[in-house]
């Protein structure tokens, strides 16, 4: 699916099959969830929550995360942008 003007020729095209016969390739639900954010952010300007801070050297950004707003959503986010999924 393509929501801006397509330079690339991509839309209306579908994964190809070698990729989807490889082991290493991204599981379904990530895909799916890339989908469903994409839509949100051309559909409604949503998407993810943004969570920009700078912890200082020392604070418990774990205690930070986990008792502040949307925990689990936070610490979703957190681990995705950290880890490079």
């Amino acid at each position: 699916m393509c929501f801006v003007n397509d330079g690339k020729g991509i839309a209306g095209k579908h994964l190809d099959q070698e990729l989807l016969n490889d082991p290493q390739r991204p599981v379904d639900q990530l895909l799916r969830w890339h989908f469903r954010q994409a839509v949100f952010v051309n559909m409604k300007g949503a998407g993810e929550p943004v969570f920009e801070h700078d912890f200082p050297p020392g604070s418990d950004i774990m205690g930070q995360i986990l008792h502040g707003p949307k925990a689990a959503e936070r610490m979703e986010f957190e681990l995705f942008d950290r880890l490079g999924a």
